[in-house]
C-alpha cells in the first residue's frame, strides 16, 4: 500500500502568504503528520508552500495539478447566492444544486488522478506529503466513500487539516482524515 496525504494550507494574511496565526496553525499541525515522507510536493501558490515550509519541510516539489481550484466554478453564482441563502458555505451549497455537484464530482476525480499520479512515484508502503487547496480536497476525498456526501468525511476540511488516500496499485482502497485537535 501506498499513502499520499493531502493538507489544505494554512490561513493567509493580507497578502498571498501566510498569517501569523496561519503561521502557528501550521506548527500545531505537525503533531499530525507521518514520522517520514518520501516526496513532499505543494501547490505553487504561496500559501501552499509557506504552509509546507511551517510544517517543516524545506525540500519539496511544486506541481500545478494541486493548485486551488473553484470545484464548482460554472455554477459559482448560483453557489454562492444558495449558500448565502442558506447561511452555510459554497461547498455545502453544490449538494442542493444538481449540475454543480456533478462537476465538482468531476473535479474530485482529476484531483484524484494527480494524486495516483504521486502515489506511482512511491516505493511499495512509501507515503506522500502534499499542501493543497480546500473544496477540491473534499470532493477527491469523497470518491473513497460509499456514498459522495461531505457528512461522510465529517463536513469540510479545515486549515491545516487532511486527508491520507490509501492505494494498492491503481485503485483508491480507503481514505482517513486527519482533524488538527482544537487549540487549549
Amino acid at each position: 500500500m501506498k499513502c499520499v496525504e493531502v493538507y489544505r494550507h494554512s490561513k493567509r494574511g493580507e497578502g498571498k502568504g501566510l498569517s501569523p496565526e496561519g503561521r502557528e496553525l501550521a506548527r500545531r499541525a505537525r503533531s499530525l503528520l507521518a514520522p517520514h515522507y518520501d516526496l513532499c510536493i505543494s501547490s505553487p501558490k504561496e500559501r501552499a508552500r509557506e504552509t509546507l515550509e511551517a510544517l517543516g519541510f524545506d525540500r519539496y516539489e511544486t506541481d500545478e495539478a494541486f493548485t486551488a481550484v473553484n470545484p464548482w466554478e460554472p455554477f459559482d453564482d448560483e453557489v454562492s447566492k444558495l449558500a448565502k441563502e442558506r447561511g452555510t458555505s459554497p461547498l455545502a451549497a453544490c449538494w442542493e444544486i444538481p449540475e454543480a455537484l456533478n462537476y465538482l464530482r468531476m473535479q474530485g476525480e482529476t484531483f484524484l488522478s494527480a494524486v495516483k499520479r504521486v502515489a506511482r512515484k512511491l516505493p511499495e508502503g512509501g507515503r506522500a506529503l502534499v499542501v493543497s487547496h480546500g473544496g477540491i480536497l473534499e470532493a477527491a476525498a469523497l470518491h473513497g466513500c460509499p456514498d459522495y456526501y461531505l457528512d461522510e468525511i465529517g463536513g469540510e476540511i479545515s486549515f491545516c487539516e487532511g486527508v491520507i488516500f490509501k492505494l494498492e496499485g491503481e485503485d483508491l482502497t480507503g481514505i482517513e482524515v486527519k482533524r488538527l485537535p482544537k487549540a487549549g
